[in-house]
C-alpha cells in the first residue's frame, strides 16, 4: 500500500470517528434541571446581600423623611471627611449589589430552561429523559459510534505499524 492511499485510509477512519463521536454527542443531551451546593449558596448569598442592601436603603430613605420633617429637633450632625467617605462607600457597595441583582434576575428571566423541577434536599431520583429523546435510539447510537471509532484506531494503528520489510538480495 502506497504512503498516499495509507494517509488517505488514516484520514478516512479519522473522519468517521469525528462523524460517529458528533452524532452521540447530538443525540445526547445533558441533564436538566439539577443544581448543586454551589448554586444553591450563591443564589442565597446574592438574595440576602439583596435584602440588606434594600434594608439599608429603606433605612436610609426613612431618616432622609424624618430629618426632613423634623430638621430644628435634633441639632446638626458634624461631618468629617472620613464619614463622607464612609457613607460613599456604602452607597457604592449598595448600588453594585443592587445591580448584580437585577443582572442576575435578568439573566433568570431571559433563561428558558425546560420544565421546572423541585429542588430536593434529600438525594434527587433519576434524571428522566425528555419526551423527545428515544433512550433506545441513543444507546445504539453510542454503542456504533463507539464500535466504528475502536474500528478507526485499530485501523490506523495496523496502517501504521505494517511496514514492508525489505527483502533480502539473492545471493549470486
Amino acid at each position: 500500500m502506497s504512503q498516499t492511499h495509507r494517509a488517505l485510509a488514516m484520514l478516512a477512519l479519522s473522519l468517521a470517528l469525528v462523524a460517529a463521536t458528533t452524532a452521540v454527542a447530538a443525540a445526547a443531551t445533558p441533564p436538566t434541571g439539577i443544581e448543586d451546593q454551589h448554586d444553591r449558596l450563591l443564589r442565597n448569598q446574592q438574595a440576602a446581600q439583596a435584602e440588606r442592601t434594600q434594608a439599608a436603603v429603606e433605612q436610609a430613605r426613612s431618616m432622609e423623611r424624618n430629618l426632613k420633617v423634623t430638621p430644628a429637633a435634633s441639632p446638626a450632625r458634624i461631618e468629617d471627611q472620613h464619614d463622607r467617605l464612609l457613607r460613599n462607600l456604602n452607597a457604592a457597595q449598595a448600588e453594585r449589589t443592587q445591580a448584580a441583582v437585577e443582572q442576575a434576575r435578568s439573566m433568570e428571566r431571559d433563561f428558558a430552561p425546560g420544565p421546572a423541577t423541585p429542588v430536593v434536599a434529600a438525594q434527587p431520583d433519576a434524571p428522566v429523559p425528555d419526551a423527545g429523546v428515544n433512550v433506545t435510539a441513543t444507546i445504539l447510537l453510542g454503542l456504533v459510534g463507539g464500535l466504528v471509532g475502536g474500528a478507526a484506531a485499530i485501523g490506523s494503528w495496523i496502517m501504521v505499524t505494517r511496514r514492508h520489510r525489505p527483502r533480502p538480495a539473492a545471493a549470486t
